[in-house]
């Protein structure tokens, strides 16, 4: 019986993404429940309008840290622009 991998089992970049979103998954997660933030109304509830706190922080968090320059040569490698 074959196994269906929808194209990942030969596509590195997709290998990379499914990689890099179990490493960020909450990121800088305070440990309270989106809608506790909400209630509170903590400052990352107010920024993010109540909507996934919690997974839009970790993201800008990742994605921020990606941009640093030590990590210029990973992005050229992930994301060639030639």
């Amino acid at each position: 019986r074959r196994s269906i991998t929808f194209g990942i089992a030969n596509d590195p970049f997709a290998k990379f993404c499914l990689v890099y979103s179990a490493l960020i998954h909450d990121v800088d997660h305070q440990g309270v429940p989106n809608a506790q933030l909400s209630r509170e109304k903590d400052k990352l509830a107010v920024l993010y309008n109540d909507t996934s706190v919690a997974e839009q922080h970790s993201l800008k968090v990742a994605f921020s840290t990606l941009m640093l320059p030590e990590f210029a040569e990973l992005r050229r490698a992930l994301l060639p622009t030639s």
